[in-house]
């Protein structure tokens, strides 16, 4: 039997007990079915909300004096979820009304075709409910309006937020810290508010799981750090993917997602030197260099990545495209003044 036969069998075992597992748990467990809402997107007269039909878990909120042992409760609630599969799911936006159903994992999205939109914001209210269980909230969805003059697309870890994701130890450690004991890089707020001045959206796309979404919100709200839809990965089994897709492929799908989604809109990148960013925001330039204004890298690896870093810088520009390689924020808003964005 050849490798990829004996790979699906694996995959499709490790699929269905992973199914069996959910569906034992979630049995055997009594609480509230809530929405965990996504921040969305729209363009014109269509908006994409989406989320997750979960049984409520007692996450508590950040504290600057929280034991290490309540971080580690809150993270193994965070991704021991209970999923809610074939729930029904109501999404209302002024005269549109749409249902849909949740996914084998709780998940959802929902395309809004509103006949009405507000045109005085950046940020618009959807009513989200579960008719079957008297569930509600509130989800929000960003729809640039004529006065931006760009977009944003950033990654988070070691971007945004210090994980030291290059390094197993160091991003294990940053899993278990709460929204407040998590460290952003200096500087970053007062970049991203300068870029995104209330009019500019932001887009931030990461491989880190759904289940962080929540944290990685609060994480923004304390810090400042104007918020954007986060495009984030499922770390499951799933009947295509078995536990994770890899970086490259999960981020070159979301930012030509994105892409495709605004065609009129031009866009600059943010990323790090840590985890292919520079490989993947090249091979976006390469392919659309009409589309991006420039891309940031934050140096953050040991001298020896920076001769790859500094080729990638090369091509780039031949490509007609500026890529700088940044130590740290404030580096990166003096070139943003320079070139015109600020």
């Amino acid at each position: 039997m050849s490798g990829m036969p004996i790979r699906r069998t694996l995959h499709r075992a490790a699929h269905s007990l992973d199914r069996r597992l959910d569906r034992t748990r979630t049995s055997a467990t009594r609480g509230r079915v809530i929405i965990s809402p996504y921040r969305g997107f729209g363009r014109g007269h269509e908006i994409f909300v989406r989320g997750r039909v979960l049984v409520e878990k007692e996450i508590t909120r950040a504290g600057g004096s929280e034991p290490l042992w309540r971080s580690v409760v809150n993270t193994y609630r965070r991704f021991a979820t209970d999923e809610v599969a074939g729930a029904k799911v109501r999404a209302t936006y002024r005269d549109a009304i749409v249902e849909s159903v949740s996914d084998e994992e709780g998940y959802f999205q929902i395309r809004i075709e509103p006949q009405e939109l507000a045109s005085h914001t950046l940020w618009h209210e959807v009513g989200l409910a579960l008719p079957d269980h008297g569930t509600t909230c509130v989800a929000h969805a960003l729809i640039p309006s004529d006065a931006a003059q760009f977009a944003i697309i950033s990654d988070i870890d070691d971007t945004v937020v210090i994980t030291n994701a290059t390094s197993f130890v160091g991003m294990a450690r940053s899993v278990l810290r709460n929204a407040s004991s998590r460290l952003p890089f200096e500087g970053v707020a007062d970049l991203y508010r300068a870029l995104h001045r209330d009019t500019n959206p932001l887009f931030y796309v990461s491989s880190s799981p759904w289940n962080l979404y929540e944290l990685l919100h609060e994480f923004m709200d304390l810090n400042g750090i104007p918020h954007g839809p986060m495009l984030l990965q499922d770390w499951g089994i799933d009947e295509k993917t078995l536990i994770i897709a890899s970086h490259e492929t999960h981020k070159m799908e979301q930012i030509n997602r994105i892409l495709d989604f605004y065609p009129g809109l031009k866009f600059v990148l943010i990323g790090d030197s840590g985890q292919h960013d520079p490989e993947i925001y090249l091979r976006v330039i390469q392919s659309r260099p009409d589309r991006i204004l420039a891309a940031f890298i934050r140096d953050v690896t040991p001298d020896l990545r920076d001769r790859a870093v500094t080729q990638i810088l090369e091509q780039s520009n031949a490509a007609g495209v500026e890529m700088l390689y940044v130590r740290n924020s404030s580096e990166a808003l003096e070139h943003a003044r320079r070139i015109g964005l600020v």
